[in-house]
Formats: structure tokens, C-alpha cells, sequence
């Protein structure tokens, strides 16, 4: 797998663009909230076919930059600065920042106080990680065993279960290793919405594709996962 970095021109704007070729069968596009265009193509399928396939995907890409460009004026990325609102499991925290000898953060209450003796936002957003890798070492096995039932009688492995903070999925799933990978953004979020993901994760131990029978499988299991996909919306601004 190689990674390169181009840029494409559409409508007089010009969009950076991470292109990764590995072992896939077509070319796919994801815009990333950072305006970047994450394309993953064969290996030897030529960089001008490529940017032929984004002309054609041209009004597509406009209206994702629009849309996420909407999205940030209606709900500005959150900073980590004093006085700040803050999600924990779906619940506004107000973020207490306080120089000082150490670099901290703990919860009381409804306010998180961190504590900075290196005041920058490389250290603030270290500090605002390791609060929601720790909440989501509760959270995320919670779900699990919630989400587990559903599966009665399909003889679903038990998945070894790991988190990590990622810009471009929820989470994964290697079915044959039997391990699925939440988004350490998630335990910003409510249950119903960690739920939502793990059952996603889940089902891919059923069907390791985004086939119609896997959407299917998703349905029986919980009917409103279009709800709870679109909810995520309102906690963006947080994942930061």
C-alpha cells in the first residue's frame, strides 16, 4: 500500500488530495471534514484516469464542501478553551483550563478541570484524548454486552476489543482475527449512538461488506440505526 499526495481542480478550488492504492477492485472517494479527498484506487490504475473519475464526481465534492462548511458555521469546532462546553457519553460537561506545574484533566461533577503547565493545543487535545480513552475503557464494553444478544444462536465470536482516535471511520472490524476498533470519539457521544456503531461492527462478523444483506442484518437488529447514524451530527464539532 503507497501513499501519494496530489491536488485536484474543479470550479476554480483547488482540494488537496491523499490518494492510496492497495488492493481494491474500484476507486473510491471520501471528502474528510478537513476539505481533504481521500481516494484509494488499484495500483496501477494511472493518476489521469483518476482525476477523470473526480470531474465526473465534481457536483458531489462541491456540495460535501458545502455542506460540511454549513455544518461548522451552524456548529463551530471546538477549541479546549476555558469556559468551553464539552460531550461526555452524550452529557455537557463545562471545561474548567487552569495553568499550572502539571498537565492534568479529571472530572467533578459537570465541569472537567484541566490543569496545564504546557499551555498549547497539541497538549490540550493529549489531555482531552486520554479523558475520552478512559471513558470509553467503560463505555465501549458496555455496549458490547448490549449489543451481543441480538446475535443469540449465530455462534458470533467473542471480538477482542481495542479503541483509537481516527479522522475517517467510527470503527473496524478484521473478522478473521475477531477484533473490532471504536473510535475514541465516540465516548463523546450517548449509547444509543456507541450502540449504533458496535452493531455495525458487529454485523460485519455476519457479512464482511456493505452488501445489501448486511444493511438487512443491521434493520432486524435495530430499525432505527438511520436515526442514530444521523444523530452523530450534533457531536462533530467535538472531535477534535
Amino acid at each position: 500500500m503507497t501513499n501519494e499526495q496530489r491536488q485536484f481542480t474543479a470550479q476554480s478550488q483547488t482540494f488537496p488530495v491523499i490518494l492510496v492504492r492497495k488492493k481494491v477492485k474500484n476507486i473510491n472517494l471520501h471528502v474528510r471534514s478537513d476539505g481533504t479527498l481521500y481516494i484509494s484506487a488499484p495500483a496501477r490504475v494511472p493518476w489521469e484516469y483518476i482525476e477523470d473519475f473526480l470531474q465526473k464526481k465534481t457536483d458531489f465534492i462541491v456540495r460535501a464542501m458545502d455542506e460540511m462548511a454549513e455544518r461548522k458555521r451552524k456548529f463551530p469546532m471546538l477549541t479546549l478553551s476555558d469556559g468551553d462546553t464539552l460531550y461526555l457519553a452524550g452529557q455537557p460537561y463545562k471545561l474548567d483550563v487552569r495553568l499550572g506545574l502539571q498537565n492534568s484533566i479529571r472530572r467533578s461533577g459537570q465541569t472537567v478541570f484541566m490543569e496545564l503547565a504546557d499551555d498549547t493545543l497539541v497538549m490540550k487535545q493529549k489531555l482531552y484524548h486520554k479523558l475520552l480513552q478512559s471513558l470509553g475503557k467503560k463505555l465501549f464494553p458496555a455496549s458490547l454486552s448490549r449489543m451481543q444478544p441480538l446475535f443469540d444462536g449465530l455462534a458470533l465470536p467473542d471480538p477482542v476489543l481495542k479503541q483509537r482516535v481516527m479522522r475517517s471511520r467510527w470503527g473496524s472490524c478484521m473478522p478473521l482475527k475477531g477484533i473490532v476498533t471504536m473510535n475514541t470519539y465516540l465516548a463523546i457521544m450517548p449509547e444509543e449512538i456507541i450502540d449504533h456503531v458496535m452493531l455495525h461492527e458487529l454485523c460485519h462478523f455476519l457479512q464482511p461488506n456493505h452488501s445489501r444483506h448486511f444493511y438487512d442484518a443491521m434493520t432486524i437488529r435495530m430499525p432505527d440505526w438511520k436515526a442514530r447514524r444521523q444523530a452523530m451530527t450534533k457531536y462533530l464539532p467535538y472531535c477534535v
